[in-house]
């Protein structure tokens, strides 16, 4: 059987998604839960890795495994929800075709990055604080470069080969105090969002240039720009 797992989490006390001995991950918890729930051996596929800190609100894995449920479909979420810390929930579980894969059949993801204007110690780990306002329509403006195929090498701190990734959309928005970039693309590099995150804000203090970024989103030589927090990034969804 195959299930399709949608869920969300608060990363702040967790070492990302994919598990790792003696530290807290996410895959780690819903793990040691589905112990409770699954005869026999099963594997678990998340859409993707986070790093330590991020959030999702809509993160999708798959439940791989051979053996019988020890309790009906119907209940699984909630006794699943029932056991989970509070820091993770299940949103939707569904029975999907058995070649269907989290990571592999998946489209595109969005993410986004928050910037608050007024630091709030109930948000410090939840939006990066800002010190003024930003300008909306210059940004907008600026992000076009990202738009299509390039090496974004120069923007993460990742080690793969293929350094190529397709934005298909790049935006910022204001909603009251709160600034949202979001950005959708076929796959992200390791911290690639939040090096993006700090190029907008290198970009409006006037400390990088457009061609800077054409030219390394051409050759993948690295800026002079560093990721931001990882408390400000969630995943937003994940799209087949």
């Amino acid at each position: 059987m195959n299930l399709k797992l949608v869920l969300s989490f608060d990363g702040t006390n967790f070492y990302g998604w994919q598990y790792q001995p003696n530290k807290r991950t996410v895959s780690g918890e819903i793990m040691n839960v589905l112990k409770n729930f699954v005869d026999g051996e099963f594997k678990l596929i998340g859409c993707g890795r986070t790093d330590a800190g991020v959030h999702a609100i809509n993160f999708v894995a798959n439940l791989k495994f051979d053996g019988k449920l020890r309790v009906p479909m119907e209940k699984l979420r909630e006794k699943m929800n029932a056991l989970l810390p509070g820091d993770v929930f299940l949103k939707d579980i569904s029975v999907v075709d058995e070649n269907f894969h989290a990571r592999y059949s998946a489209k595109s993801k969005i993410y986004r990055y928050i910037f608050t204007t007024k630091y709030d110690p109930l948000m410090r780990f939840r939006a990066f604080y800002i010190k003024g306002d930003l300008d909306v329509d210059l940004i907008n403006g600026f992000l076009k470069v990202f738009l299509g195929r390039h090496n974004f090498g120069g923007l993460s701190a990742d080690e793969r080969e293929n350094k190529f990734c397709t934005i298909f959309s790049m935006h910022i928005s204001r909603v009251g105090r709160f600034y949202y970039l979001d950005v959708e693309g076929d796959r992200f590099l390791r911290k690639m969002v939040r090096f993006l995150a700090g190029t907008v804000l290198k970009f409006h203090e006037g400390k990088i240039s457009k061609d800077e970024i054409l030219n390394s989103l051409k050759s993948g030589q690295r800026v002079k720009v560093e990721p931001l927090p990882p408390y400000g990034l969630y995943l937003l969804d994940v799209r087949y």
